[in-house]
């Protein structure tokens, strides 16, 4: 039985009640190997994406491509770049840029997930490559970057290297479709 794409509507309808996986993927093996085992979510690097070949290989897997918050740069920028990653049929994009810039993207109607704990080009903010959400005061950090989020009006939230038991209580508090890198089970 052939399968199709998520769509916001199946991601939200299911939120709380399927655990949906998703891989990163930079290869064309790799994303071969995915839609064949039913991965349903894939993280790529935005070539990939753009590359005519992508929904021949995985027709099934809903895409989501990503770049660092310094390469498109103003929110004019990040538009124009999400509006291809569109074109070239993704399903949304990852944006680590502002809030302004989150704000802008869904107000074009861009599903947007941003990002909250550790955000690799942000690292020196939480003071290098650690958890975020380990103390009382840092996990109500990562609720509140949530919050800002959802009413940026993003789709979801990457919650990344935050404790699970932090992740768990925010996802019970927000209707942001979270995405887990290594910040659940």
């Amino acid at each position: 039985m052939r399968r199709s794409r998520l769509t916001a509507a199946d991601l939200r309808a299911q939120k709380g009640e399927h655990q949906f996986t998703m891989v990163r993927t930079t290869e064309w093996p790799s994303l071969e190997a995915a839609e064949k085992a039913g991965v349903e979510m894939v993280s790529v690097p935005p070539e990939m994406m753009a590359d005519p070949r992508f929904r021949d290989v995985a027709p099934a897997v809903s895409a989501v491509p990503g770049v660092s918050f310094f390469e498109p740069g103003t929110p004019d920028d990040f538009t124009r770049w999400a509006f291809t990653m569109l074109k070239a049929s993704a399903d949304a994009v990852y944006c680590s840029a502002s809030l302004r810039t989150i704000r802008r993207l869904a107000e074009d109607n861009v599903l947007v997930i941003g990002h909250v704990g550790l955000i690799p080009s942000r690292n020196t903010w939480p003071g290098g490559f650690k958890a975020v959400g380990k103390t009382a005061e840092s996990a109500m950090a990562a609720s509140r970057a949530v919050k800002a989020l959802e009413e940026a009006a993003a789709f979801g939230a990457e919650i990344e290297v935050v404790p699970a038991e932090v992740t768990a209580e925010i996802a019970k508090r927000t209707s942001l479709f979270l995405v887990s890198m290594g910040a659940g089970t």
